[in-house]
């Protein structure tokens, strides 16, 4: 069986002198990438990458093994020439089979003849290679990957003309190249090569004059197009002109430099995941197709930056059959400087066999690119400081590519060199978890699945820690992965079990490479990420973090973005990964004086206190409650414009309010802890946030326990109460209530005793001593001026009336409640109004009137950031739409109901409507 296969020009396959019939599409997108590749395995993930990029089709790997299939029937006797390899595939082809084999044989051919003197036989030689080509490569097919490969090709192409055409010159035929280079030039006007080569053909000619012009000619082109001056070769060339040397004196190709480098690291042989990332560099290399490619990886230290670059360079290593460079920058390690971009490339002409490394930056780049201009070889620069770090490393050559990897962003390459940028961030769940089952074993894993899971999420899915993790686990077959997790999760600094013997494993290392660099105003910030409770905060927070203007705090935070120590989310904010928390907690700690720490709490607390405070006035303007008072020096509380923008707020800042509550005890901290307390107790209220309720005023009671002061206690009690209640503790419930009742009668006063009342009158089953209770409340709370807390009470004793058939009563308290909510503006008031007019038009059978006023309520609660009480709306719609006959709308409104309950942890009120739903499936 022969086999003939061509690319430079019209793709054909011919098996025993018949041309296959290779369907176009898909199929001789992978058969141009195998013959592209030809003898070496193609990972099948590299096939989908180039053919279908980021368009994926399900279950895109089966595609392309359908397609291969394909491939194969349609080779016929040539089908076994396709080879599975692993998850790879490989077209094994002979050198005289293949056109693009045949051009690169006579081309080492033509090199040997020339190294020999035999110009004349090279320039012979070179001719049959030019020869191949029949058209533009693979012109035929369509898609990016073809294209890229075509036009690498037809690059190919152009650098053989200009070493035949250089051969022309040396045998004496220069009169004849120069009409040929003229129409070439106007083709491929800055390629400074092919101008070069005029140059020497026209002064070999004795036209010394015209080739002077085409430098100069060729200069205002390179200004006019790429804004740059020709190369120092060509420059070189020019000098040697003017002086009228002898042709043979002229430089003509750069310095002999025949070795081919292979410095790439060892990849590691577990590496797991990152198959996204992967297939966006795959793209990236086929997108750069015959242009020097560029790409760069950044993210934070120990997310696996190196490693991935790494096992991607190995993956394509064989794209670069003239090299692959490896350099460590060391661009953050605090113990050695970084490796100079001189020191870099003297290492690089070495490795490339230059003859001679010249001094100076500039000289060594020059001749660094002047020896790959032909060659395509891959270069990879480990751990750079920044862009300018790299900037005299980048290749230029057609066909080479370079990648970077680096704790910095890296925006300038990015902006100015085209770099294309993967940004690593925690591994994703599933990999994590695969990490982890790699590294101790699948069996082990798969039996300890839980455990697994709980350990990839204490290690923050941070490829160092979870491989650091996984070999310990792995080292002790009888340590129990459950004990690991709960060691794990339990350890009030996870740093503090993560420790390696090893300097480059150990996270602490590894993060101080970053941190020690900092300037101290980035490092201050650094450090009080570690202070804050939150997973991430804004510049307003860190410049009272920081106790200065919001401007400096804002450059604190871009600066350590920059770097990848904290990252910058779309909103603004500002997060850091969870084992970076906690090293700038150790630095805090240890490098932070006690005063110090003492007043950053006090600012953060404030801060979030204040702007709470702001923007629960705005979210229910008749709130009462006593003002925080003055916030402390250096506080910058957040700009919160309207009510939207502060339900916003609250949502995003949920976890940090309710962290600040542990704030260590102090007096001025107890006070804004309690304040803070009564804060976030109404927004629990509003929310139906049963179990929030409670956590908060646990903790707000025991800063008022530590203050003594016994009406601040009372108050924690009532919302402890309310808590209960929602939780169907009534036990806890009642207790509360009564330690309430008591404190009220020590303390005295209308406010007191109403609240008291209030508390029986919600904690009561119903009937005519939760009414009256409801009244007292009522009038108690207009007695103490509190229109609040009125309004509150006058809204129960219209509910309790409602349910106990005194429907005038009841409209009649509704209608003072909505009176009140339209002086103040109050939004939940007037919500809370609604609901009510809903219960009496309900009771009196006027349903629609009824359900006009609660889709009214839902959507005040709703604006007014309280989905709880617009859950419990929705409930008393569903009673209404199955009073009306209507049990699908029914069934939907309990449904949203028992979700909001059961969201918010409202366990009495989700098992109530939960009731309602078994009750209606079994009425069926």
């Amino acid at each position: 069986m022969t086999l003939d296969v061509r690319l430079l020009g019209p793709l054909e396959v011919r098996v025993d002198g018949v041309q296959a019939a290779i369907p176009r599409g898909n199929a001789t997108t992978i058969l141009a990438l195998l013959l592209d590749d030809a003898g070496r395995a193609v990972p099948v993930s590299g096939l989908v990458a180039a053919v279908y990029g980021d368009d994926l089709p399900l279950d895109p790997e089966t595609q392309v093994q359908n397609t291969v299939g394909v491939l194969r029937r349609q080779l016929g006797a040539a089908r076994a020439r396709i080879e599975t390899v692993g998850r790879a595939y490989r077209f094994r082809i002979g050198p005289d089979e293949l056109d693009t084999l045949r051009c690169k044989a006579k081309e080492a051919q033509a090199r040997q003849l020339r190294r020999e003197g035999r110009d004349e036989e090279a320039a012979a030689v070179l001719r049959e290679a030019l020869d191949e080509w029949r058209g533009p490569a693979l012109a035929d097919l369509p898609g990016r990957a073809a294209g890229a490969i075509g036009r690498r090709l037809d690059e190919y192409r152009l650098a053989l003309l200009e070493q035949r055409i250089d051969a022309d010159i040396d045998t004496g035929r220069a009169a004849g190249a120069v009409e040929e280079l003229r129409q070439i030039i106007a083709a491929h006007d800055t390629r400074q090569r092919l101008t070069a080569l005029l140059m020497r053909a026209l002064h070999a000619s004795g036209r010394t004059a015209e080739a002077l012009e085409a430098f100069a000619a060729l200069k205002d082109r390179l200004a006019d197009a790429l804004g740059a001056d020709p190369d120092r070769e060509l420059v070189a060339l020019h000098t040697a002109i003017l002086r009228d040397q002898p042709a043979a004196d002229v430089p003509a190709e750069p310095p002999a430099a025949t070795a081919v480098p292979a410095m790439l690291p060892r990849a590691t042989p577990r590496f797991t995941g990152r198959e996204t990332e992967i297939r966006a560099l795959d793209r990236f290399l086929m997108d750069a197709g015959a242009e020097a490619g560029l790409a760069a990886v950044t993210g934070m230290g120990g997310i696996g930056k190196t490693a991935l670059a790494v096992r991607w360079a190995h993956r394509v290593a064989h794209r670069f059959p003239d090299g692959q460079l490896y350099f460590n920058l060391r661009g953050f390690d605090p113990a050695a400087p970084g490796a100079s971009p001189e020191d870099v490339l003297g290492e690089a002409l070495a490795a490339l066999g230059a003859p001679a490394v010249p001094a100076g930056l500039d000289e060594r780049a020059g001749l660094y690119r002047t020896i790959l201009a032909q060659r395509r070889v891959l270069v990879l620069l480990d751990n750079a400081r920044d862009a300018a770090h790299v900037r005299p490393l980048l290749l230029t050559a057609p066909g080479s590519f370079t990648i970077v990897t680096s704790r910095d962003r890296l925006v300038g390459l990015d902006m100015g060199e085209g770099a294309e940028v993967v940004h690593l961030g925690p591994m994703p769940e599933a990999e994590s978890e695969a990490l982890l089952a790699r590294r101790i074993g699948p069996e082990r894993a798969d039996a300890h699945r839980d455990a697994v899971g709980r350990i990839a999420a204490a290690c923050g899915r941070l490829p160092l820690a979870l491989t650091l993790t996984g070999s310990w686990a792995a080292a002790d077959p009888r340590l129990a992965l459950d004990a690991l997790a709960d060691r794990l999760e339990g350890a009030a600094n996870v740093l503090s079990v993560l420790v390696s013997t090893d300097a480059a494993s150990d996270p602490r290392t590894v993060f101080d490479c970053s941190y020690q660099l900092l300037d101290e105003r980035d490092a201050t910030a650094f450090r009080l990420f570690g202070l804050h409770p939150g997973p991430d905060l804004t510049p307003a927070a860190m410049a009272s973090l920081m106790g200065a203007p919001p401007a400096e705090a804002r450059a604190a935070l871009e600066a350590l973005a920059e770097i990848n120590l904290v990252e910058a989310l779309p909103e603004g904010r500002y997060s850091i990964h969870d084992l970076l928390r906690a090293y700038a907690a150790e630095c805090f700690e240890d490098e932070v004086l006690e005063p110090e720490r003492r007043a950053a709490a006090l600012r953060m607390l404030e801060h979030y206190l204040h702007t709470a405070h702001r923007a629960d006035r705005l979210l229910a303007p008749g709130r009462s409650g006593p003002e925080p008072g003055p916030a402390a020096p250096g506080v910058r509380v957040e700009p919160v414009p309207d009510a939207a923008a502060a339900a916003a707020w609250f949502d995003a800042e949920h976890r940090v309010l309710h962290g600040l509550l542990r704030t260590e005890a102090g007096f001025q901290a107890d006070l804004r802890v309690w304040q803070l307390g009564r804060v976030l107790a109404e927004r629990a209220v509003d929310r139906a946030g049963g179990h929030e309720l409670l956590e908060a005023q646990t903790l707000a009671l025991a800063a008022a326990e530590r203050r003594g002061q016994a009406l601040e206690q009372l108050i924690c009690l009532g919302y402890l109460a309310i808590g209960h209640a929602a939780q169907g503790d009534e036990g806890p419930a009642r207790d509360c209530a009564e330690r309430a009742g008591a404190l009220a009668a020590r303390v005295g006063g209308p406010w007191a005793a109403a609240f008291a009342a209030y508390l029986r009158a919600g904690l009561d089953p119903g009937g005519d001593a939760a009414l009256t209770a409801a009244r007292e409340a009522s009038a108690g709370f207009r007695d103490a001026g509190d229109r609040h807390w009125e309004c509150r009470a006058v809204e129960l004793a219209g509910r309790l009336a409602a349910a106990a058939g005194l429907l005038a009563e009841a409209r009649g308290s509704f209608a003072a409640l909505r009176s009140a909510a339209a002086r103040r503006g109050d939004p939940l008031g007037a919500a809370a109004a609604d609901t009510g007019f809903g219960l009496v038009a309900h009771r009196e059978g006027r349903y629609r009137d009824a359900l006009d006023h609660y889709r009214r309520a839902v959507e005040g609660f709703t604006a007014a950031g309280a989905p709880g009480r617009a859950g419990r709306v929705r409930e008393l719609a569903g009673d209404t739409r199955q009073a009306m006959g209507d049990r699908a709308a029914a069934r939907t409104e309990w449904r949203l109901a028992e979700q909001r309950s059961e969201a918010s942890g409202a366990r009495v009120e989700a098992a109530r409507v939960r009731a309602k739903l078994h009750a209606l499936q079994d009425d069926r």
